[in-house]
């Protein structure tokens, strides 16, 4: 899939955020970052402001494995899921860490909206793009 154009692209000091022409907002989390209550605080308010009141799909992933993502955190994703449009949320997971954590959210948490792990980018873009032809 891949063919995309970057729309816009902001960032906080914690991720990379692009929103790109194939529908799908891509959140790069930078190395060695804590994704604790305030960068998602952060992240989710830039989040408003980038979309506009549109629902995108999303993809989160790590430019490295030493993100790490506390339990404030997890917590704050999860009391403020609907503070902002979306789809769905994928995340691709590149080490045995990453995909407990991402398995564990998605068991524990039970999301609202559509939510899956992969190992490629790819099979996330795919998944992404089938939930976006769904909710139209």
């Amino acid at each position: 899939m891949s063919g995309y154009i970057i729309i816009k692209k902001t960032e906080t000091d914690t991720a990379e955020v692009s929103l790109c022409s194939d529908g799908i907002v891509r959140v790069m989390f930078k190395k060695k970052k804590e994704a604790n209550e305030d960068a998602f605080d952060a992240l989710f308010d830039l989040y408003k402001e980038l979309v506009e009141e549109v629902a995108y799909a999303y993809i989160y992933y790590a430019e490295d494995s030493s993100v790490v993502m506390t339990e404030d955190g997890r917590k704050f994703a999860k009391a403020k899921e609907h503070s902002y449009p979306k789809i769905c949320n994928a995340v691709v997971v590149t080490n045995l860490g990453h995909k407990l954590l991402a398995n564990f959210y998605l068991k524990f948490n039970k999301p609202f909206y559509p939510f899956k792990v992969f190992n490629k980018m790819e099979e996330a873009e795919l998944w992404c793009s089938q939930q976006m032809h769904k909710n139209v």
